[in-house]
């Protein structure tokens, strides 16, 4: 009986998430126009409780973040803490808002719980300011489609998304949702000689080099021990090629993907079933 009741709450909790997934899909895609950002990086323009504000898109972020202006702007007293990890192992540490509503391009979605931290702490003290950075977290349960070179978000539709896999290539990507489950960032499959790497796909990591930890440096030819960039070959699992520079780093996790890798592929990631694919962006040819 109890294996009966179990089994009953189970495909229950199925549908009402199946349900949750349908409900945070739109009827049709709304495309969002990225707005340059020091050099590679990308920004929108985002909604509050009627407050506007300029924000940074970073898949790598992990959870939404504010600033402490536009917390106060927005009527909220920040409470509580969010602790979170750089890829470099630093530890910090910021006050949350719960609920907050972002407004974009006319979609609402909700960010449960979005940081208050002041970002420009993290960017040149002669750098444009922003209001705080949107991260995956504010899209979950939805289907998006990011075009670095086109400077285009996509909110997909069910049928968009369909459309999109048919002229993408499917890749391994892990959903990662550290915070205590606040932040959602995504990794694709590596493989190397010895089994699958995971990389995180940044949009955030403006730089122009991809980053590999120390640990893996040499599955992937580099010194572990050169600080300076290096040239580096490989293979996101799928066959999607990745060539360029890259950093060897002490790391908590296996490697980076920002700026030189969005600037050759799109990234479709439907953040409800834990798929993605990739395509190429303006800069290259057809898969």
């Amino acid at each position: 009986m109890r294996k009966k009741l179990l089994a009953h709450a189970l495909a229950s909790f199925g549908l009402m998430a199946a349900w949750g997934a349908a409900q945070a899909s739109t009827s049709t895609p709304v495309t969002i126009k990225l707005e340059p950002y020091l050099g590679s990086a990308l920004a929108l323009r985002a909604e509050v409780h009627g407050h506007q504000g300029l924000f940074l898109f970073d898949t790598g972020g992990g959870v939404t973040i504010i600033s402490p202006d536009f917390a106060k702007a927005v009527g909220c007293t920040p409470w509580g803490r969010i602790s979170g990890f750089r890829m470099t192992g630093e530890r910090l540490d910021f006050q949350r808002c719960d609920n907050l509503t972002f407004d974009v391009a006319g979609v609402s979605m909700k960010a449960p719980e979005a940081g208050v931290f002041d970002i420009m702490n993290l960017v040149p003290k002669d750098a444009p300011r922003l209001d705080g950075s949107l991260g995956l977290d504010l899209f979950a349960g939805r289907a998006i489609t990011f075009d670095a070179s086109g400077r285009t978000l996509t909110i997909e539709s069910a049928e968009s998304l369909k459309a999109r896999m048919r002229h993408a290539r499917e890749v391994p990507i892990r959903l990662v949702r550290d915070a205590e489950g606040v932040a959602l960032t995504v990794d694709v499959g590596v493989p190397t000689p010895k089994g699958m790497a995971w990389m995180e796909l940044d949009s955030g990591n403006a730089g122009g080099a991809y980053i590999v930890a120390k640990y893996l440096a040499p599955m992937f030819r580099l010194d572990p021990g050169k600080s300076s960039p290096q040239p580096v070959r490989f293979e996101v699992a799928g066959g999607i090629p990745v060539e360029g520079k890259a950093l060897a780093l002490d790391l908590i996790k296996d490697g980076n993907l920002g700026a030189p890798f969005f600037k050759q592929w799109v990234l479709t990631v439907d953040l409800a079933s834990g798929r993605a694919w990739l395509s190429h962006g303006a800069q290259g040819s057809a898969p």
